[in-house]
């Protein structure tokens, strides 16, 4: 009997033992937490970076630690969960020097979700509102010229989606619907491929509306913004046919004065003033320095790689 309770008393003292393991340095969860990450075991680096925050919540590699989670979210492919910890990151830390690299992950993680220009297009305002954003706020990060590389994809997306709803409206008749999304698109996306397309419906719907000033100034601004698209030769016959005489040409950019005719110039001027703005990313310039190689590549760790704003060696 009393062997039998000596034994179990033993094994209660080796269970808690095991239990109750001393907490490690911040540098040592810093570094095993590091060591997963780069094997690709982000749950498991999560739990080392959180387990740093929880027992040395004062520790220089704090910062560091509470970016890091929300990198390995991302790395993960949990998009939500990266979002949510990365804007925690640009609230507590609103002068650190990783938020250029902050703002363009969130900008991903956002593009990460886009859907089909057909689908809902929130996912892509999103990106499009934060990679803005890296571009506004940090015009010499390299992170700037990243995300002006995604904005164009974020921008075509949107693009193609109004030139979607528009094509809805044409098929069932209502042409003035129609034409206010096209000039819509001119309007806020007349950089991308889209644009030209729209450009080239809008001078058919004006032809067929026998409205040949409007018709010429669509076809024109094709010409003046869109040379190179396939379209642009049917643009240069049909403005041709359109006009009276072939010196009178629109002169400048036809653009404008085709919102103005359109009589929605004002409207869109208004929704142009007040751009979707993500949660404020910062204002400190980071450094310069081009990004390294792997950049976009599994398991890559902006901070132990080098990157502008590193801050512990």
């Amino acid at each position: 009997m009393k062997r039998t309770l000596c034994a179990a008393i033993c094994a209660a003292v080796f269970v808690a033992a095991c239990g109750s393991k001393k907490p490690g340095s911040a540098e040592e969860y810093y570094a095993e937490a590091n060591s997963y990450f780069r094997d690709g075991a982000y749950p498991l680096a999560i739990e080392n970076y959180r387990e740093l925050l929880d027992q040395h919540p004062f520790s220089e590699l704090a910062e560091d630690a509470e970016f890091k989670i929300a990198h390995a979210h991302q790395q993960n492919g949990a998009c939500p969960e990266a979002i949510a910890a990365f804007s925690d990151f640009q609230r507590r830390h609103p002068t650190s020097p990783h938020l250029p690299l902050v703002g363009f992950l969130i900008g991903q993680c956002h593009e990460d979700q886009m859907q089909k220009p057909d689908r809902d297009q929130s996912a892509s305002q999103s990106a499009h509102a934060y990679y803005q954003a890296v571009i506004n706020q940090y015009p010499e990060s390299p992170y700037a010229d990243l995300a002006r590389e995604r904005l164009h994809q974020c921008r075509e997306n949107l693009a193609e989606h109004e030139l979607n709803i528009a094509s809805y409206y044409s098929t069932r008749g209502n042409e003035k619907a129609a034409e206010i999304r096209l000039i819509d698109l001119i309007k806020r996306y007349n950089d991308t491929d889209h644009a030209a397309e729209a450009l080239f419906r809008l001078g058919e719907i004006y032809r067929d509306r026998d409205e040949p000033d409007k018709a010429a100034l669509a076809y024109a601004a094709l010409l003046y913004h869109h040379e190179d698209h396939n379209l642009a030769g049917e643009s240069e016959e049909s403005l041709e046919e359109v006009l009276d005489d072939p010196l009178d040409r629109p002169e400048g950019d036809p653009v404008a004065a085709l919102l103005a005719r359109s009589g929605r110039f004002r409207d869109l001027e208004a929704v142009a003033a007040e751009p979707v703005e993500p949660t404020n990313v910062g204002a400190r310039p980071p450094s310069a320095v081009p990004p390294p190689r792997g950049f976009n590549q599994p398991n890559f760790d902006p901070i132990e790689s080098g990157r502008p704003g590193r801050r512990y060696d």
